[in-house]
């Protein structure tokens, strides 16, 4: 149900929660004033709450209140890519973030978006919680048409139309005296070595620290087989690229092969259509580099599949 800027605002100040469009991907928007909202947003996605939630915020100066210590290179971080794709975990005051939003852990998630929908709403209603506008562990949505899928016609929806990053955003966390990547997302690893200096590694461990490090997520009902010895047209379906060619079977076409902008904004819209076309095999395509924006592709399809390296 489509519903205005002014009604979206309402709605959250009386404790409703509400899908919200960023440019990364749709968020089920809660406002952090309302336990009984935040609590919502977890039976509606059917969310483990051992999954923490992101804050976002309409500036950086609506952070501070809540944190205990800024790491180094906060600000420099902060000033480069905000409004934008990137979250930070910080240390938080326990008694001004509900245990629910960061998972009883000492720390939480923030995030200034991009669209300006958001940002309107930021302003206007104060710090909100907003994962990911899904059912949980299903592919994330990118248009208002995918909200609707997963929670009905009726619910509340701030059409921004298509979100034009498509994946999730970047997420960065200070430990051992340098900044990690605890979740690979838009922004790429090599995008921060200008402001830090070096690229953030990749975080491994089997603790949950902020959204997105379960083992299987971001999936479709339709098995995906990234497997390339296997041959395509033993499964008939292949989730490929316009520009490739795969004998005897059925693209399922996420863009051209060199265009990774264009592959991660289409890519939860072609893993939602394997669903809807009933599809229950289909071969990936993976051959292509492992760096930048393609490494968050490919890890977005791996977790898709049933056999994760991704173990964070």
């Amino acid at each position: 149900m489509d519903i205005s800027l002014e009604t979206a605002c309402t709605l959250l100040t009386q404790g409703e929660v509400v899908a919200i469009p960023t440019e990364t991907v749709y968020g089920l928007a809660a406002s952090i004033a309302h336990p009984q909202a935040i609590a919502k947003i977890f039976t509606l996605k059917g969310r483990p709450s051992n999954n923490p939630l992101i804050i976002h915020v309409a500036d950086i100066e609506q952070i501070y209140p809540y944190v205990t210590e800024i790491p180094p290179h906060f600000a420099e971080l902060a000033a480069y890519f905000w409004p934008g794709p990137l979250t930070v975990v910080l240390p938080v005051k326990s008694s001004l973030v509900p245990a629910q939003i960061r998972a009883g852990l000492s720390t939480a998630a923030f995030r200034i978006p991009q669209h300006p929908l958001a940002l309107k709403v930021l302003q206007q209603v104060g710090p909100i919680v907003m994962p990911s506008a899904n059912l949980s562990g299903k592919p994330s949505a990118t248009q208002p048409a995918h909200v609707a899928q997963d929670f009905g016609t009726h619910f509340p929806i701030l059409d921004g139309g298509s979100c034009s990053h498509g994946l999730e955003s970047t997420i960065l966390y200070y430990m051992n005296a340098q900044w990690h990547i605890l979740r690979l997302g838009s922004l790429a690893a090599e995008q921060f070595e200008s402001v830090l200096g070096y690229k953030p590694p990749l975080h491994q461990g089997d603790k949950v620290i902020c959204p997105g490090q379960l083992h299987r997520h971001y999936a479709p009902q339709a098995q995906l087989l990234i497997d390339q010895e296997l041959s395509p047209a033993s499964i008939g379906y292949v989730l490929g690229f316009s520009d490739r060619t795969y004998p005897d079977c059925k693209i399922f076409s996420l863009g051209k092969s060199d265009q990774p902008e264009e592959i991660a904004e289409n890519l939860y819209e072609v893993l939602r259509s394997l669903d809807e076309a009933k599809i229950q095999r289909v071969w990936v395509d993976n051959d292509f580099p492992q760096n930048g924006l393609w490494l968050t592709i490919s890890e977005r399809l791996v977790r898709a599949s049933c056999s994760s390296p991704f173990i964070l």
